[in-house]
């Protein structure tokens, strides 16, 4: 029974025409992209800030040196951060705090790589679906009109009909999981990005005065 509904797919699938090829081609760069973001996100332990809270302490006895020892191992893109803002308090105060938004910077634009493509992707299958959609219809009028008034029969419509909405059904079917999973990975991210202000916020707080040192700056 799922041989058969396998094979009845692929046999709708195959009707679809040319531009099943370009959605064929997105289906598997988003579901890559996906992945490789999925593992990635996971990997870093975007949630796990336990670390920081040691990390901190050091800061405030002015223990920078030690500061790379509580973060060196962290995979969290704010152990960076911190490594960095402390070898800067050491070696240059007075660039410390821009330092560190630096590397936070840097630090989100690997994490946004990629996001980029699926947002395209999400944008573009629908319309791949329907420019497949519109040509399939005005293939299925042209052999209305070839074939003449009198062989029109309401099967000949329907089939042309439903041949032509698989394109908009496939970019759809492909669109809305790849935007689904754009707006989640977009959101964790938004959560780093702001988990990394308040980090820099918090340590130059608590850096003794001598070494901590304000700098305008306009954020990341």
């Amino acid at each position: 029974m799922d041989g058969n509904k396998e094979r009845l797919l692929g046999e709708i699938l195959a009707q679809g025409g040319w531009t099943m090829v370009p959605l064929y081609a997105c289906s598997i760069v988003a579901l890559a992209v996906s992945i490789r973001k999925l593992i990635e996100y996971r990997a870093l332990h975007l949630s796990d800030l336990s670390w920081f809270e040691e990390a901190l302490n050091l800061i405030r006895l002015g223990d920078f040196n030690a500061v790379s020892g509580a973060c060196n191992h962290r995979s969290h893109p704010a152990a960076r951060v911190v490594c960095a803002a402390a070898k800067a308090l050491t070696e240059r105060p007075e660039l410390a705090e821009s330092e560190a938004r630096r590397v936070a910077i840097l630090e989100i634009q690997k994490l946004e790589k990629n996001l980029s493509l699926l947002s395209f992707i999400a944008q573009i299958a629908p319309l791949l679906g329907l420019l497949g959609t519109v040509f399939g219809m005005i293939k299925m009028f042209m052999d209305l009109q070839e074939a003449g008034n009198s062989s029109i029969n309401l099967s000949d419509l329907s089939s042309g009909i439903w041949e032509a909405l698989v394109t908009t059904a496939a970019g759809l079917t492909i669109a809305v999981p790849t935007l689904a999973i754009h707006d989640y990975l977009s959101s964790r991210l938004d959560n780093v990005r702001l988990h990394l202000g308040d980090i820099i916020q918090s340590i130059f707080y608590v850096a003794p005065r001598n070494q901590a040192k304000p700098e305008v700056t306009n954020g990341f």
